[in-house]
């Protein structure tokens, strides 16, 4: 066996395993970084969906726009991935459990012209891929971490409901559950559902009998406070995708490392056998020889 190839073997193998070791502890600090900020801005979108649920006996259903329900003609898909690889099945699974959803909806609502916009470079890739019907598109957001970074997607999405360019909003994204689960879901933007509100309530909130006076009028109160928590909302959910992305590569990366190490001790076994054998070789020859020559 030709020592020299396992030896470049075994360089470019421990090159592999310092790049995947640096990946792994990089990805677990941007992990902590978005889990920390996730949690951190939990307590105001909590508190923004308390508002809006004391304000339910006040303001009538469907008074405000953001709860309208209209004769569905088109539909958007938003759909976020990450804008790199190497995190495993990350991306795989959330284009696959989006482009099912994506189909049910289609069949739900057989007339009605489905959009998709996907986030991150990923998920842009793959529906152009697939010649989807993307008109807009946006990527960068694996290191959003202010809020105020997707404040223009946020936007977008409550401007395309009030304007009626869409008379369905869905939002599918990876949720972080733990660093070595995600899942992926799928909520119903717009038209606002009440359920989205009182999923985002840890506790019970007992009826109340007060009838609130609301001014300037109980609709544009309700319909700033909505603004809000979509925004708030949204960063929520980027957030935990993005959460998501850096445990999913920190995993992927620790299992390429360890996949690594073993190849390296294997390599280095070989390379042992290999130069023991080469060392036996020539104390054979070198003992042949000798007594070749008495």
């Amino acid at each position: 066996m030709d020592l020299r190839a396992v030896k470049v073997k075994i360089g470019s193998v421990k090159n592999i395993t310092e790049i995947t070791a640096a990946l792994e502890t990089f990805s677990a600090l941007k992990m902590r970084k978005t889990q920390k900020r996730f949690n951190e801005t939990k307590e105001f979108r909590i508190t923004m969906a308390r508002i809006l649920k004391r304000l339910d006996k006040s303001l009538k259903e469907n008074e405000s726009v953001f709860l309208e329900k209209r004769k569905v003609e088109k539909i958007l898909v938003c759909v976020v991935a990450s804008d790199r690889g190497f995190c495993g099945p990350f991306n795989l699974n959330v284009l696959r459990f989006a482009s099912n959803k994506v189909k049910e909806i289609r069949k739900e609502y057989k007339n009605a012209l489905v959009e998709i916009l996907p986030i991150g470079k990923k998920a842009i890739s793959y529906y152009k891929k697939n010649k989807e019907n993307v008109k807009r598109e946006y990527f960068g957001i694996g290191d959003f971490f202010e809020y105020g970074q997707v404040k223009e997607i946020a936007d977008f999405l409550v401007a395309s409901f009030l304007d009626k360019d869409f008379d369905k909003i869905y939002f599918i994204y990876n949720g972080f559950i733990s660093s070595f689960l995600q899942k992926a879901k799928c909520v119903e933007l717009f038209p606002l559902n009440k359920s989205i509100i009182e999923n985002f309530i840890e506790e019970e909130i007992e009826d109340e009998e007060v009838e609130y006076i609301l001014e300037p009028t109980s609709r544009r109160i309700l319909d700033e406070a909505v603004s809000k928590f979509i925004l708030y909302l949204i960063y929520q959910f980027v957030l935990s995708a993005n959460t998501a992305e850096h445990s999913a590569r920190m995993m992927a990366m620790k299992s390429a490392s360890d996949n690594a190490s073993s190849i390296l001790d294997e390599l280095r076994l070989e390379y042992n056998k290999a130069r023991q054998q080469n060392i036996t070789n020539e104390v054979i020859e070198i003992s042949s020889t000798k007594e070749a020559m008495g």
